[in-house]
């Protein structure tokens, strides 16, 4: 089954289990029934095209395999070229500037600007670790010897386009696909280490589908982390002995069940403990930032922070003594959630911090600080335009 395929009306039977079974939606079975019939018929919906979060559990569930998650891209594609987005949405286009990143970049602490510095470089280089937009806006990350000896490259600028997919926005795909290529080639990459499992399935499934195929093995951090950890190269010298919950990301759930055990034998390597989650593997929730991607959200506040607080609330019913994952992404828009929702506050880490302490290190722990930075660039720069009525189409990418 190839989960980026078009839409296939001709398998779907309207069974509606699609909307039924979504985890963000779960709607009666006779209103997902109607709104699938809405959608296949190119009719306004009252919940999907304003609710779904595009994590595609949708495209797992479909018991034909008919992919209704492309059909809802299709459909937000089409309404964006009809109107536009909402004059809000500029502050977190990727290739916009200012925006919810550079704000932050503009404000790192110097150790973390100048590592961001040494990144921006092209110059010829085979094997490189990918950082991906969120990792250029937590590089302290990567200040472990668990990445020791890999030469990071990167910049904002080379965004992958995941947030421009998830939003139906396919002409800004094609552009970043080419723009992409032409880096990549530059640099004449033959391996790439990602560690954003959102990048990986962008780079394999859904930039190949736009004209750009990557002749270089990509392969994610976690496993190539995990290898080292079995063979001993990296030595767990601690056990954690905690109990922790996993946020999932959206996309780990492309890559199979052999890929999601990854996270949890990662942990229970080094001491930890895995309470899941009611919502987990497949049927996981996003880590919030995916409430404002659709069309008639173009990334409100208030719909952002509802998922962000829903996944947080769900992480705490576990009991767990903390929140773990596995994308920078997650980790910043989950510790944001934390300053409007602190109720039963516990903490959130990257998987990359809990290994540091299993080896010895001292991670630096930068999360809240940074979720500071990202609230308040929010706050300065979104609430004007949250009432505004105002709309925009987005500027090519070169």
């Amino acid at each position: 089954m190839d989960l980026f395929n078009a839409f296939d009306e001709k398998k779907c039977t309207l069974c509606g289990q699609c909307f039924h079974q979504c985890p963000v939606m779960s709607l009666p079975l006779d209103v997902a029934k109607d709104e699938i019939v809405k959608l296949v018929n190119n009719n306004e919906t009252k919940y999907v095209l304003q609710k779904c979060t595009s994590c595609f559990a949708c495209n797992f569930i479909c018991p034909e395999a008919c992919n209704p998650a492309q059909l809802i891209l299709d459909r937000w594609q089409e309404k964006y070229v009809r109107g536009g987005l909402p004059v809000r949405a500029k502050y977190f286009i990727p290739h916009n500037k200012p925006n919810f990143r550079t704000y932050v970049l503009d404000r790192l602490p110097e150790d973390e600007k100048r590592l961001v510095e040494s990144w921006d470089d092209t110059s010829e280089c085979e094997e490189i670790f990918y950082p991906g937009c969120n990792v250029i806006t937590s590089p302290y990350l990567t200040k472990t010897k668990l990445l020791e000896g890999l030469t990071i490259r990167g910049s904002l600028d080379m965004c992958c386009g995941e947030m421009y997919y998830r939003m139906g926005l396919y002409d800004q795909v094609v552009q970043t696909a080419k723009r992409l290529e032409r880096y990549f080639n530059e640099m004449g990459v033959k391996k790439m280490i990602i560690p954003c499992t959102a990048g990986r399935n962008m780079f394999t499934n859904v930039l190949p589908k736009f004209g750009v195929k990557f002749d270089f093995e990509i392969q994610h951090m976690l496993p190539w982390i995990f290898d080292k950890i079995e063979s001993g190269e990296i030595e767990i010298k601690k056990k954690l002995e905690m109990t922790a919950t996993i946020q999932e990301s959206c996309y780990g759930k492309m890559f199979g069940d052999a890929y999601l055990d990854i996270p949890r034998r990662i942990l229970e390597r080094i001491g930890v403990t895995v309470v899941e989650e009611s919502l987990c593997r497949e049927n996981a929730l996003c880590c919030g930032i995916a409430g404002g991607f659709s069309p008639s959200s173009g990334f409100h506040p208030l719909h952002i922070a509802l998922a962000t607080i829903r996944s947080l609330r769900l992480a705490q019913k576990t009991g767990a003594q903390a929140l773990v994952g596995y994308c920078a992404g997650c980790l910043q828009m989950l510790s944001v959630g934390q300053i409007s929702y602190p109720v039963k506050k516990m903490p959130i880490y990257h998987i990359l911090e809990l290994i540091q302490m299993a080896i010895g290190e001292t991670p630096d722990r930068r999360n809240s600080q940074r979720a500071w930075q990202l609230f308040a660039g929010t706050l300065i720069n979104q609430f004007p335009k949250v009432i505004s009525t105002k709309r925009f189409y987005l500027e090519d990418i070169e």
